[in-house]
């Protein structure tokens, strides 16, 4: 079953594959963004930074930052995917100076 919705209604998802000759557009799922939003972080009604944000105190919170980043720092030379962990850190320290401002 494909669902179909108004070309509008998905697109600031990224859900929506137009297909030419149709005057529809088809649902379709992205593939998963593993270092920006894993599915395994994103389930609920919000996303685990923000939760985590939002129950620390500023010290705490840029602490979990740092230490995120330095996990995949470390651990970076010993998995098949060096590139993946080192944009996880990017992401961690992108946070972190998101924070300061």
């Amino acid at each position: 079953m494909k669902l179909t919705a108004g070309p509008k209604l998905w697109d600031e998802f990224g859900f929506n594959e137009e297909y030419e000759g149709l005057g529809t557009t088809v649902l379709t799922y992205p593939q998963e963004d593993v270092v920006n939003k894993p599915e395994h972080y994103n389930h609920g009604c919000i996303e685990a930074i923000v939760y985590m944000k939002d129950n620390m105190s500023t010290e705490a919170y840029q602490g979990y930052l740092e230490g995120c980043a330095k996990k995949y720092l470390h651990r970076f030379r010993y998995k098949d995917k060096a590139k993946e962990d080192l944009k996880k850190a990017q992401w961690y320290l992108n946070k972190l100076i998101e924070d300061i401002d």
